[in-house]
């Protein structure tokens, strides 16, 4: 028996790629994890935006065979950062300064300069960033806005927190950018499937079901890994061979009985309101940033990437774990901001909304969890467990890394015997 704990990307990805005894334990009523779709009275809301740019061309490849092409929306992202003094300002900020004030544009480029030739040692996020784009870039917008996302003090992240998704620029790219406009990114042109990205877990779930029992509305209660045995809230005690878990990583050592004391796994929560209005209005943008004293840190524009003429809303707030939420209170605020930055106006009437809380959501990466989690890991690993995915493994990542690391663990667990290439990632292109 292989046991899989959640039924997210990375668990379905995972029973995709492998044939035989498989279980699936899932606590919530369906299958997707945070990658689940609401479609109601006319709206198609996520749990959160997420954006599809598989640059595996066998990933896409494999979406395309049960995903129509008319099913897509295809995007050349518009994103930017509203700035209360100034107004809008294109994503990313770096390369963009050349439309802020003079004076500003002025300093942000002598601090980049300052930045780029000196040579000042670096332990944590926060340092990382002004030390190599300087105060300028940093104190307008990157300290604020990474602040409010992951309500933290950034001195207690790694300098590699954001991995390759922390868009980097030199002092040239950013003097030449001032006449040559260019804002590409590592995601400038993205695919939204219309009917949200359930399309994707749709697939995946088809896949897995093919030789995995998926066991919703169920929590595993206590994990045993001397004996290799789960109990289950349905009372019912599992024994396994080979465990792969999806849950987040603090949720697991709790349940298998693992000390996290001095791991610092922490990370925050991020409250998510979906919003539906009876029109919109000209404001054209996929998502905006916000690095203000606004309660929300991004909003996202559904209905300017599905092109439909009732404003449809997600709102990011990024808040400390333990924080209380109270939504009704926290959905006025939310809603008199969006009305002061113009992304709704006073007359507009909100049709339906949803609220969701992400715990975790972003974790707060250190040296110090890293090295807790390669150690336990490799521990695990000795006994056929493994932790994987966005929080299995406690890291920043893509969905697409989600689905190459699934097909992985699926290959070194599942042997000649029962794994199987579903995504074609071994095959010849």
């Amino acid at each position: 028996m292989i046991l899989i704990i959640g039924a997210g990307v990375t668990g379905l990805t995972c029973a995709a790629c492998l044939d035989g005894d498989v279980l699936i334990v899932e606590r919530d009523s369906e299958v997707g994890g945070y990658c689940r779709t609401t479609k109601r009275n006319g709206f198609v809301w996520d749990r959160a935006g997420h954006f599809f740019h598989f640059s595996n061309s066998k990933i896409k490849r494999f979406f395309d065979k049960s995903i129509p092409d008319d099913s897509f929306a295809v995007v050349e992202k518009s994103t930017s950062i509203f700035l209360s003094d100034v107004g809008y300002v294109d994503f990313p900020f770096q390369k963009n300064i050349h439309q802020l004030p003079k004076h500003e544009y002025i300093r942000c480029l002598i601090d980049l300069y300052e930045a780029e030739k000196g040579d000042r040692p670096y332990s944590n996020f926060k340092e990382y960033i002004y030390h190599t784009l300087g105060a300028g870039i940093c104190d307008r917008f990157l300290i604020p806005y990474n602040e409010k996302l992951y309500a933290c003090d950034l001195n207690e992240l790694d300098q590699d927190a954001m991995g390759r998704f922390f868009p980097k620029a030199n002092f040239e790219n950013v003097l030449l950018n001032a006449k040559q406009g260019t804002n590409s990114s590592y995601n400038q042109f993205f695919s939204y499937p219309r009917d949200g990205a359930n399309a994707f877990v749709e697939v995946l779930k088809h896949h897995a079901l093919r030789s995995a029992e998926i066991c919703l509305n169920t929590t595993v209660e206590y994990i045993d890994i001397a004996s290799k045995e789960a109990r289950l809230s349905s009372g019912d005690v599992i024994r396994f061979e080979k465990l792969v878990n999806t849950a987040p990583l603090d949720k697991f050592c709790n349940l298998a009985g693992i000390d996290t004391s001095a791991a610092q796994l922490s990370a925050n929560k991020v409250v998510v309101f979906n919003l539906g209005f009876d029109r919109c209005n000209e404001i054209k943008a996929h998502w905006i940033y916000y690095p203000g004293d606004e309660v929300f840190y991004r909003v996202g524009c559904y209905h300017n990437i599905f092109g439909t003429t009732s404003a449809s809303l997600y709102v990011e707030i990024g808040m400390a774990r333990d924080d209380a939420v109270d939504e009704a209170a926290l959905l006025d605020r939310v809603l008199n901001d969006l009305e002061k930055v113009g992304l709704i106006e006073s007359d507009f009437i909100l049709v339906d909304h949803e609220f969701i809380q992400m715990d975790p959501a972003y974790v707060h990466i250190n040296k110090t969890s890293n090295a807790f989690k390669e150690q336990l890991k490799s521990e695990l690993e000795h006994s056929g467990i493994y932790t994987a995915g966005r929080y299995g493994n406690w890291t920043y990542c893509s969905i697409e890394d989600n689905l190459i690391e699934a097909h992985g663990i699926a290959k070194i667990i599942g042997g000649a015997s029962m794994y199987r290439d579903t995504l074609g990632l071994d095959s010849e292109d």
